[in-house]
């Protein structure tokens, strides 16, 4: 962990008693202790710290319609489909994020951000990329993803330096 995710740590919560990406709050508690040990859920000051972060990158312009809008040179998409589990797994370990990489997802529907590392995205990618408009970052803001519920992938990369 960097300096600005050690700094998140007093603000990590229970895993809530609701549906999740981690499905029912029973599953949730039966995954394994070293999966638990790299999900951290935020409470309301920690959700409002981030969402705040976030919104001060710019990255949010444009959503859902034009992700990234002038903010990325490069973005990548990948259009969710029945069966490609394992294509979005191979799409996501392509994006080259370390796994050991602390990120955060951010959800205004939700109500509640996370902090995982990108190994978890990618093992929970089927319960994360669901229902919800959601976006993904690091603290390094370098690149984003944005999830739109109708099933469509945005990654964007290269900041644009001429918004």
């Amino acid at each position: 962990m960097n300096d600005f995710e050690k700094n998140l740590i007093q603000y990590f919560t229970d895993f809530p008693e609701v549906w999740s990406f981690l499905w029912s709050p029973e599953e949730a508690e039966n995954i394994v202790d070293e999966h638990k040990d790299q999900i951290h859920f935020l409470n309301t000051e920690g959700t409002k710290f981030i969402k705040d972060y976030f919104e001060s990158s710019g990255m949010n312009k444009g959503f859902p319609e034009f992700p990234f809008k002038n903010h990325f040179k490069k973005i990548e998409d990948f259009k969710i489909f029945e069966g490609c589990n394992e294509k979005l797994k191979k799409w996501l370990f392509d994006r080259e994020i370390p796994f050991s990489k602390y990120v955060f997802i951010e959800s205004d529907q939700s109500g509640q951000s996370v902090m995982l590392t990108w190994k978890m995205v990618i093992k929970y990618c089927e319960g994360i990329f669901f229902a919800e408009d959601l976006v993904i970052f690091d603290s390094s803001l370098n690149w984003g993803l944005f999830y739109y519920h109708e099933g469509e992938i945005y990654f964007g990369t290269e900041i644009n330096n001429y918004r």
